[in-house]
């Protein structure tokens, strides 16, 4: 049987009650953790370690082990590895024949015992424990050195070094954190304001003005493109129609005029819903349909044809009138996937202006001043 416990100081105090024997297996031991198996276990349990230096363990933790080691006072193992970079987290307790591990991320630390958000897996399970303990000395013993006087000497001022850089890292990490935070609260209120100016421009009269503009506009480029059929092409009345994205003319309706067909096939395969929007859009781009000239833009603005209650116009200015706002994207994604994560971020917006759609919403956007 397994347990999971977040906590691991609350199930380990219970069990090093009349322990008779523990194997602790740790890249970082400190005073605080020493001091809480010592203070939870009786005086006669006998105690291996085996310690890491890498994260870094506290030379105050080994002096006092030596010390009771050396007096007597305790019954000690204890070892240093230094061989590899040591990281488990295991410790097992041994009460007459019964014996428990516990497995997972917790150091001997106050943090990785009683305050960090740690997950440690606990058995009772004789074979596994046995398992443990024997990799605890056939593997981890042959590749450690016994704790010394002379090492805690070496290795004091190193530890004492590397702590005060630590201390220096933490400070800068410190800085960025609460510099992050102040960021993150000017964009909680830019957006805020931002949207409560969509709000107010939805309730004015100029907005039901442009929704009707923008549901005329819709209507004469579908008209120009044959939507949906897109056959009988009025290609000049199509890129004089500048509201929805302006398109440079010239060399896209060369690629379209030489290929009718083909760009036919091509806009019924952007507005194919039943496809994912992400495939379509990258497929549109680059796969077998793709045309030569027909770019983001030239797509976007057929998909807003297509739908404006489903999709949005992309173009630069666009879109980075909404960086400030927490649009942003991981390196390497295709278009489709921004478009994708973009129409996501647009849908939130769009619910709680309660803007119609999304091409009167870009309409308002360019209008707001931010």
């Amino acid at each position: 049987m397994m347990t999971i416990t977040h906590k691991l100081s609350t199930d380990l105090k219970t069990e090093l009650k009349n322990a008779d024997e523990i194997w602790v297996a740790v890249g970082l031991l400190n005073n605080n953790g020493l001091e809480f198996l010592l203070q939870n276990l009786p005086k006669t349990c006998k105690l291996n370690f085996i310690a890491g230096i890498d994260l870094p363990t506290e030379p105050k933790a080994l002096s006092k082990i030596l010390t009771l080691k050396l007096k007597g006072e305790r019954k000690i193992n204890a070892q240093i590895l230094t061989e590899d970079f040591f990281h488990p987290k295991v410790y097992i307790v041994k009460k007459g024949r019964y014996l428990t591990a516990f497995v997972g991320s917790a150091n001997c630390t106050n943090g990785g015992l009683k305050d960090n958000i740690e997950m440690s897996v606990g058995t009772k399970d004789t074979i596994v424990c046995k398992q443990l303990i024997n990799w605890f000395g056939e593997i981890l013993l042959p590749a450690s050195q016994p704790l010394t006087s002379d090492f805690i000497k070496d290795y004091k001022p190193k530890y004492d070094n590397r702590i005060k850089r630590r201390k220096k890292e933490k400070e800068q990490i410190e800085n960025l954190k609460e510099q992050e935070q102040t960021k993150l609260q000017t964009n909680f209120k830019l957006k805020a304001k931002f949207i409560s100016e969509l709000k107010r421009f939805r309730r004015t009269k100029d907005y039901l003005l442009y929704k009707h503009e923008r549901q005329i506009v819709i209507r004469n480029l579908r008209k120009c493109l044959d939507y949906p059929n897109f056959k009988k092409l009025d290609l000049k009345t199509f890129f004089s129609i500048k509201e929805l994205g302006t398109i440079v003319r010239i060399k896209v309706k060369a690629k379209i005029l030489a290929n009718p067909k083909k760009f036919s096939e091509l806009m019924k395969y952007i507005c194919n819903d039943s496809i994912r929007l992400k495939t379509r859009v990258d497929e549109a781009l680059k796969g077998k349909l793709a045309i030569e000239e027909i770019g983001e833009a030239f797509i976007s603005k057929i998909l807003v044809i297509h739908n404006p209650k489903k999709y949005y116009l992309h173009n630069r200015e666009f879109t980075g009138r909404l960086r400030p706002f927490g649009l942003t994207f991981q390196r390497g994604l295709s278009f489709g996937e921004k478009y994708e994560s973009t129409l996501n971020f647009l849908k939130m917006i769009l619910t709680e202006t309660n803007i119609d759609d999304f091409a009167i919403l870009d309409q308002c956007i360019l209008m707001i001043k931010t």
